[in-house]
């Protein structure tokens, strides 16, 4: 149940269920479904900005797996202390954790861990400013999903590669792969998807000559609603840090001021400090 709560959105209710799961499976002594609970938690937990308590679980989860000699659950277990540091914006420590979780993965031929896997070193990629990486990661993951036959993250994935596009300069591309995101993540309800492509179109309607602000704003704003629906405050404050780029775009640099400081703010407090650093030189 913590684990589809997640996948639905609902991250307090998640984290809450999955906490409980860890402790009733330490209690059976059950260490394959602690570790396995424990990982999933920090994730949720992540997610919701609650960074000491969500690596305090993915640690536990790893070290519990460590003790298995499962190679699946080894792998997974370095997988989901790499989601927790990408939500955290701890872009290269996601990177040494998912490369981490790959080699053990080829080693046990799971192809999908590697698959998953290579999303979230997207996305770290992106966090360091390696876009040409970035993309390159996620179009073979694109593939790989085709070969598996599976949706899994899909959306996720297409949200990555317009923002690695984007960065890229080739912001063209960008509006119609947003909006096969978007078409997506509605059809497999993976709204942190949503928000996430929504974001990445109004960054690029915001940056055409002229700007498409009708548009750009409508979409930075349906992000910004998804994301405080979902409780999910580290990609809120990154919808704020966009938005308020995008208003000061367009002259509107009182506005732009306040969704600065929000973003800072929440930064400061949930200790995201790649984001602070990125958003206090600007």
């Amino acid at each position: 149940m913590g684990r589809s709560y997640y996948l639905m959105g609902d991250h307090a209710r998640a984290g809450e269920l999955l906490v409980r799961s860890v402790e009733q499976m330490q209690a059976l002594g059950n260490t394959a479904e602690e570790a396995t609970a424990a990982g999933y938690a920090g994730v949720a937990l992540a997610a919701l900005g609650d960074f000491g308590r969500a690596l305090r679980y993915a640690n536990h989860g790893l070290r519990l797996a460590e003790t298995l000699g499962n190679p699946f659950a080894l792998a997974a277990a370095y997988n989901y202390r790499a989601v927790a540091y990408c939500h955290q914006g701890a872009g290269a420590q996601a990177i040494a954790d998912c490369e981490s979780a790959r080699r053990v993965a080829e080693q046990a031929g799971d192809r999908f861990r590697i698959y998953l896997l290579q999303f979230y070193e997207t996305q770290a990629c992106l966090m360091v400013h390696d876009a040409s990486r970035a993309r390159e990661l996620v179009e073979n993951s694109i593939v790989l999903a085709k070969q598996l036959g599976t949706t899994t993250l899909l959306a996720w994935g297409q949200g990555l590669l317009a923002t690695a596009l984007l960065a890229l300069g080739e912001g063209h591309l960008v509006p119609a792969l947003c909006e096969e995101a978007i078409r997506l993540a509605e059809d497999t309800r993976d709204r942190l998807a949503n928000a996430l492509a929504h974001r990445t179109l109004a960054a690029a309607l915001g940056g055409l000559t002229p700007p498409d602000i009708e548009r750009a704003e409508r979409g930075i704003l349906d992000a910004i609603r998804i994301q405080q629906e979902l409780g999910s405050r580290p990609e809120l404050a990154r919808s704020y840090l966009t938005y308020a780029r995008l208003l000061r775009g367009w002259n509107r640099a009182d506005e732009a001021r306040r969704y600065m400081e929000e973003a800072l703010g929440m930064f400061r407090a949930m200790g995201m400090e790649h984001d602070l650093a990125e958003a206090e030189r600007e």
